[in-house]
């Protein structure tokens, strides 16, 4: 008898609980058809100027029947008449998020959704798979060095809750009373460059761009958006234009920074609504990578990856110092430095929280935990990537954050106190560990769900903030 044969044969009572009255088999592939449709991206424009320090309404067309995901897309003009490659204006890296100070959406005119820079680049340390990692630092503008010195085409994409999962994509058909805004809050130009200086030792320093920095940097005057549109065949769209629906939504909330001192514990308020799934907080270092880095979110002085990495920060021949391996992420890195005598400094960046608990109308929802336990632990349980980045912290209370099925929440519209304590440590720079700046403060947001309906043409919020 042959091998495979005898496996067939050696069937016991515990194979019942496996293959006895079998509902499925894995030689016959099944297959359910699917309704015709067609998809197509079509530039829209904004009303408005747009550029640095804009706000511009885009209003969605009717040009299909739902919309699925949105891209905004930058003619990024490079800087001319740079001194040097290690000096003068720079773009800051991940330019593309950085444009966006935050943009909402609207239904008849009740905003119905709103996102930041921050959170724009957090969501994607959190969820982008590793896989599409490179192409997405490419679309976004996360090296300061290929974006400022070639004229550089973004694509950043938006994160609603519509554009991320296409069984929501939103029905024009049945809006035929209420229109679709998307709204953009663009960044000052001052905020949105560096002023590179030549290094001074083994780091270089970037001040904050004015407009006596050497090089000039033409502004942003080409944007747009693309919108796929979804094209329904005649039985279904009639039904999408006849019927009401409900739709099962995500939101974000963020109520502002808040105040947050080093070296101490801080107690944070939480003021949320609704059925939240998750709490995401960063911490805001007011040191010098604050301007080449706007998100990091370390206790370290993160110096970045670039071209200009050796000219930078490799200490000069005459010295006995040199870099022995670096840990790069997404263009920020930490360094061990070795001397001549061997000893060695390592430069790693880390959370900056030491510790945090949240409390709910005065207990403890969980016992006291170190900062590791939300930058690396939650994470890995319930996000599909531990960011790269260690200064992102979350607190999941669903089992899978980033699914739209509901998987566990927290109601916070019925809990009278929310605080979330945490202790900071003491932010020191990268080479000379001595104290650095003070912190800006802390973001918190939430991620809730809500219901979106719409009928007779029109579409709202069933529960309001």
């Amino acid at each position: 008898m042959g091998g495979g044969l005898l496996q067939l044969v050696a069937y016991g009572a515990q194979d019942v609980y496996l293959t006895g009255n079998p509902q499925i088999t894995f030689f016959k592939v099944v297959y359910r058809r699917h309704t015709n449709f067609a998809i197509e991206a079509i530039q829209q424009t904004f009303n408005g100027t747009v550029g640095y320090g804009q706000t511009v309404t885009c209003q969605i067309s009717r040009n299909g029947d739902l919309i699925n995901r949105v891209y905004l897309q930058v003619e990024l003009p490079k800087i001319t008449n740079i001194p040097t490659l290690t000096t003068g204006a720079r773009y800051v890296n991940y330019i593309g998020l950085r444009l966006i100070k935050s943009v909402l959406i609207e239904i008849g005119g009740q905003q119905i959704d709103k996102h930041y820079s921050d959170w724009l680049y957090i969501w994607n340390e959190l969820s982008l798979p590793r896989g599409k990692r490179y192409g997405y630092d490419t679309m976004v503008g996360a090296d300061k060095d290929i974006t400022s010195f070639n004229n550089t085409t973004l694509y950043i994409p938006l994160e609603f809750w519509f554009c991320r999962n296409v069984g929501l994509a939103l029905p024009l058909i049945a809006l035929q009373y209420h229109e679709v805004k998307i709204k953009i809050d663009f960044e000052s130009k001052a905020n949105c460059l560096i002023d590179l200086k030549a290094a001074t030792g083994t780091v270089s320093a970037s001040e904050a761009y004015t407009t006596s920095t050497v090089g000039d940097v033409a502004n942003i005057t080409d944007m747009s958006l693309w919108v796929d549109y979804i094209f329904l065949d005649t039985d279904e769209r009639r039904r999408f234009a006849q019927l009401s629906h409900e739709y099962l939504i995500e939101q974000l909330q963020f109520t502002g920074t808040e105040t947050l001192n080093g070296g101490s514990t801080n107690r944070v308020k939480l003021n949320f609504n609704h059925p939240c799934k998750e709490l995401v907080w960063v911490a805001k270092p007011n040191n010098y990578s604050r301007k080449a880095c706007w998100y990091n979110y370390t206790d370290t002085d993160i110096v970045d990856l670039t071209s200009a990495l050796v000219a930078e920060v490799v200490p000069a021949a005459s010295k006995t110092q040199y870099i022995t391996e670096y840990a790069s992420s997404n263009y920020m890195a930490g360094f061990d430095f070795v001397s001549g005598n061997a000893s060695a400094t390592t430069i790693g960046a880390a959370s900056p929280f030491a510790d945090a608990i949240l409390q709910l109308n005065g207990n403890d929802r969980f016992s006291v935990r170190d900062g590791a336990y939300f930058s690396f632990v939650q994470p890995y349980q319930h996000h599909t990537n531990i960011p790269n980045n260690p200064g992102i912290n979350v607190y999941s209370f669903a089992l899978k954050p980033e699914d739209h099925q509901p998987s566990g929440t927290l109601n916070m519209s019925r809990i009278d106190t929310a605080t979330l304590m945490v202790t900071t440590k003491t932010i020191t720079t990268s080479l000379t560990g001595t104290p650095a700046l003070a912190y800006d403060g802390i973001n918190i947001y939430a991620v809730n769900y809500n219901v979106l309906r719409i009928l007779s043409g029109m579409g709202g919020l069933a529960y309001s903030n």
